[in-house]
């Protein structure tokens, strides 16, 4: 028997005659396509949203935008003799900006290396040495000078500028510096140099240093900040608080070093923040470089020495403060950049020509160069 709701095979009809089975079926079709509708709009929702988290995943760290000048003291400034009050202001000056800035310096080990570093963003952005970074990928422990520590990454490296990047990839909040604009840096300018020279000593405090630039290149900063083993890769300030340059060869005078500017850092950003690793290391390798020993600055027509080292190359050949080096190896000397450019091209072992004024006589001398002691490579002086 089929029940009076049944069709027992036939299409039953209401009271009124219409065809209930089949106004039924044309209701389930209408639904069908509402909810395949809707199925079609959340996957597509799912899909974009889906790629635009792949693409907030990819996309790189901005560019970090260099912090604004601020109002120094007027002993800054002042040219001739500073006066007790004048020193006094200054000090009062350096030590509130220390108090600001030496939280975002960082002792940093990766493997058996280890140095210093400076964080630039609150996020985590880390600049350093790239011959402490070694090559993109590698694990991280960052050091604070409170006693915490984080972890995190080795992103991009230009060997033959040694700058290189990291990042914390535990959870910040971190504190941070700004960064600096080299084309505000003058020759003279006063600076501090902040680190941990012989690794992290939870006992004290983070070392600074305090000095003066003393050779502006294009690819590079000297100054007369004392540095050691354990620097590399520690932040320069200037006396706005903002990283000009990152610590990257030692002289084998403590006093004469060399720092990665800024700008290189800024310059390359996509590249190193997209973890490319570029240049040649052995340019940054320890003891690789010429050592001559011969400390000077810039004039118009060569580059005029202030200091010969002791048991230097520059001392054992006869160089002597006050000389004027106007050629080296047939290359015209006109200034700092271009004779340590020179440097460059020496070759240890060997006998580099150098022509000098010295008074009223041109001398030719012959200097037979070394390799450099210090840590970090690259060429000094």
């Amino acid at each position: 028997m089929c029940d009076v709701r049944q069709s027992c095979g036939r299409p039953w009809r209401s009271g009124t005659g219409r065809l209930v089975k089949a106004d039924v079926h044309g209701r389930y079709s209408r639904l069908g396509a509402i909810l395949s509708a809707v199925l079609l709009q959340l996957t597509s929702s799912i899909v974009s949203g889906a790629e635009a988290n792949t693409a907030s995943t990819n996309a790189l760290p901005p560019k970090p935008i260099p912090g604004k000048l601020q109002a120094l003291p007027s002993a800054f400034n002042h040219i001739g003799g500073l006066t007790l009050s004048d020193l006094r202001t200054e000090e009062r000056h350096r030590t509130n900006l220390i108090s600001h800035i030496a939280p975002a310096v960082v002792a940093v080990r990766v493997g058996r290396a280890m140095g210093s570093a400076v964080i630039i963003s609150e996020d985590g952005l880390v600049l350093c040495a790239a011959h402490v970074c070694d090559r993109p990928g590698l694990d991280v422990v960052f050091n604070f000078a409170d006693g915490k520590t984080a972890h995190g990454k080795t992103l991009g490296t230009n060997h033959q500028m040694d700058s290189g990047l990291m990042k914390i990839t535990d959870p910040g909040p971190w504190p941070f510096a700004e960064v600096g604009d080299i084309s505000s840096v003058r020759l003279g300018d006063w600076v501090l140099a902040l680190g941990h020279p012989g690794g992290f000593d939870a006992r004290r405090p983070i070392v600074v240093r305090l000095g003066r630039i003393i050779l502006v290149g294009s690819d590079f900063l000297q100054t007369d900040c004392t540095l050691n083993s354990g620097d590399s890769g520690g932040p320069l300030f200037d006396m706005h608080g903002r990283v000009v340059g990152i610590h990257s060869r030692i002289s084998t005078s403590t006093t004469a070093n060399f720092h990665v500017p800024i700008a290189t850092f800024l310059d390359t950003w996509d590249r190193l923040a997209s973890g490319e690793n570029w240049g040649d290391r052995t340019g940054n390798q320890a003891n690789a470089g010429p050592y001559v020993g011969a400390l000077g600055f810039s004039e118009e027509n060569g580059y005029r020495l202030f200091r010969i080292e002791d048991g230097s190359p520059a001392a054992k050949a006869g160089l002597q403060a006050g000389d004027l080096i106007i050629r080296v190896d047939g290359q015209a000397i006109f200034g700092g950049e271009s004779y340590v450019r020179t440097m460059q091209d020496m070759k240890p072992g060997k006998e580099s020509v150098f022509r000098i004024q010295r008074g009223e006589q041109n001398l030719t001398i012959r200097v037979k160069v070394e390799r450099t002691g210090g840590f970090g490579g690259g060429f000094n002086r």
